[in-house]
């Protein structure tokens, strides 16, 4: 017959090891709603669709995605040629632009989208996304300080190579700095 502290100290290890599967099993904290549609939207455009511009087109025609006026596009893209559209999301209305060659790149600009969760969940979907690409590898972030229209930013680059006689990729998260501006850009470009 077991005495009761010999009993407790049998069922104390056991309810100890029960503990911790049960808080390795918690979720971890998750993303916020705006975070996920801002990388859902960065995914489905910039990741499934790009480079093929035609299919990017069609993508925006099918999701009904309005066009950019000239104007706005320019303002956005400079001198360099492209195309735009706005698609009016859940939390927030997203700018999706390409840059034509010789610049070649897909980005998602969206107002009021900084969150403590952006970077970390562009890297982590990012590097599944880069996990599924044959013979390719993922290095990064590499983090940088730079100037974007007069507003200092951070920027998060990651590199993609596709391997030997491929163009390689970069990838990056531009977050600017101040407070009261929110304004943040993901971006997939092709280097030649």
């Amino acid at each position: 017959m077991l005495s009761a502290s010999n009993a407790c100290r049998r069922l104390i290890p056991r309810l100890a090891i029960a503990v911790l599967i049960a808080l390795g099993a918690l979720p971890v904290r998750a993303a916020e709603p705006a975070t996920v549609e801002l990388l859902d939207v960065f995914a489905a455009v910039c990741l499934a669709k790009f480079p093929d511009d035609a299919d990017m087109r069609q993508y925006a025609r099918e999701k009904q995605f309005d066009v950019m006026a000239d104007e706005r596009l320019h303002r956005l893209l400079g001198t360099d040629p492209g195309a735009g559209w706005i698609q009016n999301g859940v939390s927030r209305q997203y700018l999706l632009t390409i840059e034509f060659p010789p610049y070649h790149t897909c980005a998602i600009r969206a107002v009021n989208a900084k969150t403590a969760d952006l970077v970390p969940g562009f890297s982590e979907r990012i590097g599944s996304w880069a996990a599924s690409q044959a013979g390719a590898s993922l290095k990064g972030p590499s983090r940088q300080t730079a100037s974007f229209g007069g507003v200092a930013s951070e920027v998060y680059l990651w590199e993609l190579d596709r391997g030997p006689g491929k163009s390689s990729e970069t990838l990056m998260a531009v977050v600017p700095s101040p407070a009261d501006v929110t304004e943040v850009r993901l971006v997939r470009g092709i280097n030649r």
